[in-house]
């Protein structure tokens, strides 16, 4: 007897065409199929990705990727529609962009990092007095250079264009958005203290 856990025959409706397909797992794994397993099968058939599909099965939308089918009434045999499409090139690239950028936040992020550990480095007592202002106005030339480039990535991801449905660039966007705003705040903070550690230290000299 076939354990429906483990493989189901399901009925796909997309669009105005029904496709049949197998979800199966090994014989040996000892996980059971999920939405997850239909949702990457979904990517697999018809290249829609996650963010972009609904799935829906009997009225029900299936949104939780650990739901397990067998447990939410997916049955051997069931029918399950697909709403969805493809990401259009323009979009595509869009997509692209919005990666590129992101990857560009997080390595501007270390350079942000870099120099707090130099500016902690000079509160600490680590770098002789007669350096310290030399020091102190290289990290305020670094530190400036790091929030315009925060500024400018702003900008890019303003001029990118997503469609209203596609939620997931739409949504990444503004996490990244959300991100560099905090960073920037970090920014004006550790340039407010060197402004005034610069002037001390001119004071002094």
């Amino acid at each position: 007897m076939t354990d429906h856990r483990h493989r189901m025959k399901l009925n796909i409706k997309h669009g105005s065409v029904r496709h049949s397909i197998i979800l199966e797992l090994p014989s040996n794994s000892y996980e059971v199929l999920k939405v997850q397993h239909l949702m990457d099968k979904m990517v697999e058939m018809f290249g829609i990705p996650l963010e972009c599909q609904k799935i829906v099965h009997k009225g029900k939308t299936l949104k939780d990727p650990g739901d397990i089918l067998s447990e939410i009434g997916v049955r051997d045999g069931a029918t399950i529609m697909l709403l969805g499409k493809k990401p259009d090139p323009i979009e595509d690239k869009e997509m692209k962009k919005l990666s590129d950028i992101e990857k560009d936040v997080e390595k501007n992020e270390k350079r942000l990092s870099d120099i707090t550990y130099e500016l902690d480095g000079i509160h600490r007592g680590y770098i002789n007095d007669d350096l310290k202002l030399p020091a102190l106005n290289q990290l305020k030339k670094k530190l400036g250079g790091t929030s315009e480039i925060f500024m400018k990535q702003l900008l890019s991801l303003d001029a990118l264009s997503f469609e209203e449905s596609n939620k997931g660039g739409r949504g990444k966007r503004k996490t990244i958005v959300n991100r560099i705003q905090v960073l920037l705040d970090r920014c004006d903070g550790l340039m407010s203290g060197l402004n005034d550690q610069i002037a001390r230290e001119q004071e002094q000299s």
